[in-house]
């Protein structure tokens, strides 16, 4: 007699009565398994878990030969040394410990790591160790001698995450290439395995341009028949083979089930690809075509974390919620031509494999699970139907093969469901080099000559009377609050009589669009501060001030032989339409004044031959207007549907430019007849890989691409000669509001205050091949984060270098040769509300609305400290008079609007002291003749004195 049970340990056994001995029929993990190494020399496995666990298996007879715990540490990671009797473990404290199968010990323990250790990978001829925790780092060890030692630590180099993940470090079958999801969890970055030399970065997130969320990549893995093969599995469940070389994309695999991939693993010979899905095995047959079928195999409860071929390709391992040992099945070569795949049967966990190997008496517990049938499987595939009357994976009882016979239908009508398209690259019909003329043939005129009596509409559509409303796009220009109001008369002094004149402005106004122009080749720098342009020599420093715009400037535009700038102000008390001024360069005077638009201009563009200006009306102004530069006329007046956000003349065609809008992109052919000039317009609808989002901003690259950047972050690529979008990805989580374009680089600039620097060159192969070519992708080469919105750039031909302004008031020269920004310009964001001077007049400081005290250099003009205090507003300064201690002990007192008083130190740079004497915003400071009193004056103007001594500070 015989009684068969099981223990809080995990133990299955039967106790024999008679004899009263008990046998341990076979052990398990009491939680779920979180990794497993294989080791090929012994035959052994091991596997880590939540029970706080290190087990070691023999594969040959599926028992257990060693168990390793610790009460207070979870292990997370685990790796078998390829030729010594080690393995090593990572934990949850961070720890990482060698372990010797010999003598069951710890060899060496390593802390290097501050958080949970994700992952663990060793090179196949034994050299180096690597580690990643969930903090980001990346250590390398010396693991060539039993006792490793550390080589190198790396900080935030592997994506964050706090769970483990087995696939997120993969090494390459020579050795010789590490691949890391990281630095973010939406790159992967490869690098010279001894060195950690970078040798290529992709952004995952451009691999899977039909999506119109971010992709990121879950898992990674190398081809071990081909180290150039990098395999990555991404969180729009597809399994993506990258070049490891160039980055481009070789094959995609498709998976049925809607779960990411954290495991894959691909056979030695490149036959079988394994993906762990969910709680199923998802199995492809490499070779063929991408889109063949792959078979989806059941039988976990709980996800699978890791899949993995044993030593001798001749089963394959998943664990989970159990360790479950499959059997790969060879199947007749005729078979393979007819299905076109292969056949994996499912077998038993290795709870059921094992058996009682001392005991052969009869009346024992069944020594083994149900032996599979040995017929194979009708293949898995995304094509096939279930067959009717089909037998069961398993061959057993007629309860058991019930139930698990509606297991594999349910798989089977899973895996019937079409695969989701896969749209990486939208290619119109008739792309590449086709006749420009016949796309253009769609066009139909939509504006008739312009009259000044009349102007003509875009369509039947009016637009409905009231207040309009701002598009939910930072790219509208909207002027700044202004309480004050202009003098009704104003007298200017005769020419070379006056007393006073404009040295030198400090600020840049972040609140215009486009308000900047750099030309690298002669040296032209201008920008907007106000209602003035102030042209700069960046190399001494020196300005000039083009003065005459009665409001706030929102936009330049330079033309194309740099001899002509343009400036547009906004409307306002003193101007009932907005102003656009025609200035001449070398002379710097003004020679044509325009006006046309009622409350804004959002943009102004010139045409490639400079005879034709275009300027944009903002979302109120709702109207595109083209002037003719030879005498300045204007040439047609279009009334615009809907706002418009952008404007650019074709550089191959001056007769015509292109606008982006809330809804879709239009293409405008200028038509010259006699005097009159009228545009045909084309309309093409967002298209629908972006959503619902809309087109911000625009640039042409190489004939006859243009990018278009889009509120949601994402990048489309347009044939003008097809007016067609093939191409598009995910390039920031913002807005673009900024994009240009040079040759084979690409920069776009977003609200998110990034600015990205992207390789495009291989977008015109793209448009050529068609569908061929959708293996090669876009990737970020650079990234910078700024202070601000990204509201205006301009860069060299190379794109090597360019200045950059932002909603923050600030122009930075970047150098992506460097990766470097460096502040050129910066000014207080809002209004300035006080100005006081050193007692020796070699600085002033500033104070403002944005809540900064500033203190500037009077010779050099330059920023030399600032001081921040958040959600309040400084009104008033005082500067320490002389009679206050040496010079060196200068201080600055600054009063806010929540009625407090800091004192500033100069030569500190630091907050030495803050009083709240007042419960009211303050307007005033003074101190004494001595210094040593002080009194701020508060709203309701009753003064308050504070005796300080200011000298014992600090």
């Amino acid at each position: 007699m015989r009684v068969l049970s099981t223990t809080t340990s995990g133990h299955l056994g039967f106790l024999d009565i008679p004899s009263r001995e008990y046998t341990v029929l076979t052990r398990s993990h009491m939680a779920p398994v979180l990794a497993l190494s294989t080791e090929q020399n012994r035959g052994q496995m091991a596997t880590v878990s939540l029970d706080h666990t290190v087990r070691i298996w023999d594969l040959a007879t599926l028992q257990q030969l060693y168990d390793f715990s610790s009460s207070d540490e979870t292990p997370c990671a685990v790796a078998f040394h390829p030729t010594l009797p080690n393995f090593f473990c990572g934990f949850s404290s961070g720890a990482v410990r060698s372990f010797s199968l010999e003598n069951s010990e710890v060899l060496v323990e390593h802390t290097r790591h501050r958080g949970t250790i994700t992952s663990l990978v060793i090179t196949p001829d034994g050299r180096f160790l690597f580690s990643s925790c969930s903090q980001g780092s990346l250590v390398q060890y010396n693991c060539s001698v039993s006792r490793c030692c550390v080589l190198r630590v790396a900080a935030n180099v592997v994506c964050q995450d706090g769970r483990p993940k087995p696939n997120i470090l993969a090494v390459s079958g020579d050795s010789c290439r590490l691949a890391i999801v990281g630095p973010s969890k939406c790159t992967v970055t490869v690098m010279e395995s001894a060195s950690l030399d970078e040798l290529l970065r992709v952004d995952v997130s451009t691999l899977n341009l039909a999506s119109n969320h971010l992709d990121w990549a879950v898992a990674v893995c190398f081809s071990p028949g081909d180290s150039s093969h990098l395999l990555v599995s991404t969180s729009s469940n597809k399994v993506v083979v990258l070049d490891a070389v160039s980055g481009h994309t070789l094959r995609k695999f498709s998976s049925v089930r809607s779960r990411a991939c954290p495991s894959l693993a691909l056979s030695v010979d490149a036959r079988l690809l394994l993906a762990a899905t969910g709680r199923t095995i998802t199995v492809w047959d490499y070779p063929t075509q991408p889109n063949s079928s792959c078979q989806v195999y059941i039988g976990h409860s709980e996800p699978v974390r890791v899949v993995a071929f044993t030593p001798d390709q001749k089963q394959v391992l998943s664990v989970g919620d159990a360790i479950f040992l499959w059997d790969v099945l060879d199947i007749p070569e005729s078979d393979q031509n007819e299905s076109g795949a292969f056949s994996v049967h499912e077998p038993d966990s290795i709870a059921g494999q094992l058996e009682d190997l001392a005991s052969g008496a009869s009346g024992l517990p069944r020594l083994q699970v149900p032996i599979p049938s040995q017929a194979s499987p009708p293949p898995l595939s995304i094509h096939d139907r279930p067959l009717e009357d089909s037998a069961g994976t398993f061959s057993t009882s007629d309860e058991e093969g019930l139930c698990e016979e509606n297991h594999v239908s349910e798989a089977l009508l899973q895996a019937q469901a079409p695969t989701p398209p896969v749209l990486v690259e939208r290619e119109a019909s008739g792309a590449g080099d086709g006749s420009r003329q016949a796309a253009k043939g769609s066009w139909a005129p939509a504006v008739v000559p312009y009259h000044p009596s009349q102007t003509s509409d875009w369509s039947l559509r009016r637009v409905k009377p009231g207040l309009p409303t701002r598009p939910d796009s930072y790219k509208h220009f909207t002027a700044r609050y202004k309480a004050s109001t202009r003098v009704k008369s104003v007298s200017f002094p005769p020419v070379g009589r006056e007393q006073l004149r404009l040295k030198a402005v400090v600020g840049y106004n972040g609140n215009g669009r486009v308000n900047m122009v750099w030309r690298p080749d002669t040296g032209f720098f201008a920008y907007t501060c106000g209602r003035l342009v102030v042209v700069e020599d960046l190399h001494s420093g020196t300005q000039r001030h083009w003065l005459g715009h009665p409001q706030e400037i929102s936009t330049l535009a330079l033309n194309q032989d740099g001899q002509v700038l343009a400036s547009a102000s906004c409307c306002g008390n003193t101007a009932t339409r907005c102003q656009i001024r025609i200035w001449d360069v070398s002379k710097g005077l003004c020679q044509h004044l325009l006006s046309h638009h009622d409350t804004a201009i959002q943009a102004l563009a010139f045409s490639p031959d400079d005879e034709f200006l275009v300027t944009l009306g903002d979302y109120a102004d709702l109207t595109l207007v083209l002037w003719s530069t030879a005498t300045y006329e204007l040439l047609s007046s279009t009334r615009l549907p809907e706002p418009v956000h952008g404007v650019a003349f074709n550089p191959w065609d001056a007769n015509e430019l292109i606008s982006v809008g809330t809804s879709a992109i239009t293409f405008w052919l200028l038509q010259h007849n006699g005097t009159d000039t009228s545009f045909q317009v084309h309309r093409e609808p967002v298209p629908e890989e972006l959503g619902a989002s809309e087109l911000t901003s625009l640039c042409y690259g190489a004939s006859p691409l243009l990018y278009c950047g889009s509120s949601s972050g994402q990048v489309c690529v347009w044939d003008t000669g097809t007016s067609r979008c093939f191409l598009a990805w995910e390039a920031d989580e913002g807005e673009i509001g900024v994009l240009l374009c040079s040759g084979s680089r690409l920069v776009s600039g977003s609200n998110t205050k990034r600015l990205r620097l992207w390789a495009v060159g291989v977008v015109p192969e793209l448009r050529r091949k068609g569908s061929s070519a959708r293996s090669s992708s876009v990737f970020m080469e650079r990234e910078l984060t700024l202070d601000g919105a990204i509201v205006s750039a301009s860069f060299d031909s190379g794109m090597d270098m360019g200045v950059v302004g932002t909603t923050a008031g600030t122009l930075w020269y970047i150098s992506w040769t460097e990766g470097t920004s460096t502040r050129l310009i910066s000014g207080h964001r809002s209004k300035v509300n006080e100005v006081v001077f050193s007692p020796n007049e070699s600085h002033c400081a500033t104070c403002g609305e944005d809540g900064s005290v500033r203190v500037w250099s009077l010779a050099s003009m330059e920023l030399v400290i600032q001081f921040q205090v958040l959600n309040q507003s400084c009104l008033c300064l005082a500067w320490t008079p002389p009679s206050c201690g040496r010079p060196e002990q200068q201080q600055v007192v600054a009063g806010y609007s929540d009625g407090t008083l800091r004192v500033f130190s100069i030569s500190r740079t630091a907050m030495e002291l803050k009083m709240h004497p007042h419960r009211t915003a303050l307007t005033a400071i003074a101190f004494s003749s001595d210094g040593e009193e002080m009194g701020p004056q508060r709203v309701k103007r009753q003064p308050h004195l504070a005796h300080i001594t200011l000298q014992g500070m600090g």
